[in-house]
C-alpha cells in the first residue's frame, strides 16, 4: 500500500474509520456506519468515474462487514489483497 500499511487500513474499518483512497486512477470513499441496528460498509467512487461503481455490506450485530470487503472481488476483478500495492491511501 502506497502511503500506509496495508493492515492498519484494514483495522480501523473494524472501527467504522473512512478511508479515502486511490485505485486505478479514480478516488474512493470506504465507510462505516451504524443504522437500525446494522453495521453498513460502503465503499464508492468520488472522483474520475464514469460508473456508479459502488460496494456496500451490513450484518445485524457483530463487527463491521470487513471481512467481506476484504473477499469481494470488486477491484477490476480481483480482491483488496490481490491489488493492495497498487492502492494510495490518502486523506
Amino acid at each position: 500500500m502506497i502511503n500506509g500499511k496495508a493492515n492498519e487500513f484494514i483495522d480501523g474499518l473494524y472501527y467504522g474509520d473512512e478511508r479515502f483512497f486511490l485505485y486505478n486512477g479514480k478516488k474512493y470513499l470506504l465507510e462505516g456506519w451504524s443504522e437500525n441496528g446494522k453495521l453498513q460498509l460502503i465503499m464508492y467512487v468520488i472522483e474520475n468515474s464514469n460508473d456508479n461503481f459502488e460496494w456496500h455490506s451490513s450484518l445485524q450485530k457483530g463487527e463491521y462487514p470487513v471481512d467481506e470487503f476484504q473477499e469481494a472481488k470488486i477491484f477490476n476483478g480481483k480482491t483488496f489483497w490481490e491489488v493492495e500495492d497498487e492502492i494510495e491511501w490518502i486523506d
